[in-house]
């Protein structure tokens, strides 16, 4: 089958092949007449050998089309007429940019997609590779006198265009490498980038009635697969249907607020009392999405009591100066060497032990996220000196240079008794910690749990975080952010009377969830941050003093639209009476009904916390 395959794709190339035929041609008898010599590597690409004489063989391998974007902007009129591109080879100042250099890399057959003003406007397909050329007079009006480098190509119209916010999200989630599209959805500045036939693929689903040229229609690729082309909301329900499964149920919304946690911050902790679950939702989370023990993407951690210092997680050096890794060290090490795919880590029963003793230095290495290049790192977890010099196990070498990758999520289980311990703001403020105490043994009951689920085969894309800075979401997200943190400043202000008051980095973490809820589609807005404000804001509220009381009062009223701040006396009954008769009509009901609990326990023991 395959050779009738490639004898079409030969009857479409015969005029590429014979041009390169006539290059390689010099040759005198038929003993030294060229020769073509081909075979199929695999399923998209194959190889064609041009061999001259005995002596003297050249060897040419034909692959699939590329995929390319260009920016044209006020050039694209002018180009479009000359059936061209045309890019500098240097700036004014001597720099050359990789948005021009690209144009080296484009080859006849290419498909190039071309955007200006908010749309896809033509496709086209490369006639001729680049070669130099002073810019085209045609383009005068621009601002370019400099030589450059021409690609001759036929432009095809599409119509209608194709509206740029009809893809970009689902564009973000490839994270294409020097493409044109940034983490926001805008549009990179620049000429000439890279694209991929996913994108295009994706691009096409959801510009059906655009009339594609024949050319820029893909075969079937076996690398864009049915996985690829869910969004992240389809995706979320196959993990759901995955885990349902597998026998278990967890209450509605949790799988994708546990996705949105992780996708925020790469640390989420799970508390609740035992046996609700925790640790299984981390496991069957990480089998949901290709990551198991088997090919060592999920790792389980049991934490032990005497835990107390960083080097029983990350390792020591023994009496003889050999290193002992710790149990995480393996897992970033692998984690770092496979960045394409996602690691996840359960430290289970985290706070057996002291986490500020154990876990500290850990976390102070996760505050130094930073960007390099396209992959977010933090700085080193080892220096030189933490290596003794009698080591014989070549740790310098194997982790000097080791940093927390931005694919290895961790979570940590936790129950609150007497036998753990509690955590300090500095662990809270880093996390976000869901909660899940209140169990319906009933409800696997109304389950259907005889449909049968694949895991899925994501990408690190799909957890990976988008943002690290408020910053990074401005312009384009600042109407959001302003909304979001006006809220947050009037809860500040009923917080800060007990110094409880959330700071920057709350703040920010608080934005990017409500960010990706909306842009995923996953929560309303309202509904995201009202989990925020029970995951990140109440976990730090504790204490005895009347304070305390008057400040769960103020907050109840903020969520409800009370005011029960105003009346004195018991009121840990009326509270709760009138969130059960009215918690439909609440702005924030689950942190209302948060409130409530734990007014109910100030009243009835002088002291109350979050932890339940």
């Amino acid at each position: 089958m395959w050779r009738q395959d490639f004898a079409n794709i030969l009857k479409d190339e015969l005029s590429f092949w014979y041009q390169k035929f006539e290059e390689n041609s010099s040759y005198g008898s038929d003993q030294e007449r060229p020769k073509l010599k081909f075979f199929k590597k695999n399923k998209n690409e194959y190889e064609i050998e041009l061999i001259k004489g005995k002596e003297n063989e050249v060897t040419y391998t034909k692959s699939n089309q590329n995929i390319w974007w260009v920016n044209q902007g006020q050039t694209m009129e002018a180009e479009k007429r000359e059936g061209i591109l045309w890019a500098p080879i240097e700036s004014k100042g001597g720099t050359t940019q990789y948005h021009w250099e690209t144009m080296t890399e484009v080859k006849p057959r290419d498909i190039i997609l071309h955007y200006a003003n908010g749309s896809l406007r033509y496709a086209s397909q490369v006639k001729e590779e680049a070669v130099k050329s002073e810019k085209p007079a045609s383009m005068e009006a621009d601002d370019w006198n400099r030589e450059g480098r021409l690609i001759k190509t036929d432009y095809y119209k599409l119509e209608p265009e194709v509206s740029l916010d009809k893809f970009n999200q689902e564009i973000v989630e490839l994270d294409i490498e020097k493409g044109p599209i940034n983490k926001l959805g805008g549009v990179n500045q620049g000429y000439l980038f890279y694209f991929t036939k996913e994108a295009l693929t994706i691009i096409q689903n959801e510009s059906e009635e655009t009339n594609w040229p024949k050319f820029a229609i893909l075969e079937e690729d076996p690398m864009v697969t049915e996985t690829n082309l869910l969004t992240t909301k389809e995706k979320l329900s196959q993990i759901k249907n995955y885990i349902k499964a597998q026998g278990y149920t967890y209450p509605d919304n949790l799988i994708e607020n546990f996705y949105l946690s992780l996708k925020t911050k790469p640390f989420v902790l799970l508390a609740g009392i035992s046996g609700t679950g925790k640790t299984k939702l981390v496991e069957l989370f990480a089998q949901a999405i290709g990551c198991s023990s088997e090919n060592d993407r999920f790792k389980l951690i049991s934490v032990k009591p005497d835990w107390n210092d960083s080097a029983d997680l990350l390792g020591y050096s023994n009496i003889r100066g050999d290193f002992q890794p710790g149990p995480i060290l393996e897992t970033i090490k692998k984690a770092a060497e496979d960045p394409a795919n996602p690691y996840l880590v359960c430290l289970d029963e985290m706070n057996l032990a002291r986490v500020e003793y154990y876990f500290s230095d850990f976390l102070s290495k996760m505050e130094t996220r930073h960007y390099d290049g396209d992959q977010i790192k933090t700085d080193r977890l080892f220096n030189e000196n933490d290596f003794d010099q009698r080591d014989t196990t070549n740790a310098k070498e194997k982790y000097s240079n080791l940093h927390i990758p931005d694919n290895l999520y961790l979570i940590g289980t936790v129950n609150m008794d007497e036998t753990t311990h509690p955590f300090s703001k500095k662990v809270l403020d880093r996390a976000n910690t869901i909660e899940f105490n209140q169990i319906d043994l009933t409800a696997f009951l109304e389950e259907d749990y005889s449909v049968q689920a694949q895991s899925l085969q994501v990408t690190n894309q799909f957890l990976k975080t988008d943002y690290l800075n408020l910053k990074d979401l401005l312009p384009v997200k600042e109407d959001q952010v302003k909304r979001t943190t006006e809220e947050l400043e009037r809860l500040n202000e009923i917080l800060k009377k007990a110094n409880l008051q959330v700071g920057y980095r709350i703040r920010d973490e608080i934005n990017f969830y409500v960010i990706e809820a909306l842009d995923k589609e996953l929560l309303a807005e309202n509904n995201a941050f009202d989990k925020e404000i029970l995951q990140k804001v109440l976990p730090r509220i504790q204490g005895s003093s009347v304070i305390i009381k008057e400040i769960l009062l103020e907050l109840f009223d903020f969520f409800t639209g009370s005011s029960f701040s105003k009346e004195n006396g018991q009121l840990a009954a009326g509270v709760f009476n009138y969130y059960q008769a009215n918690k439909e009509t609440f702005k924030y009901p689950e942190s209302a009904e948060k409130i409530a609990y734990m007014l109910r326990r100030f009243e009835e023991d002088g002291f109350t916390s979050y932890w339940l």
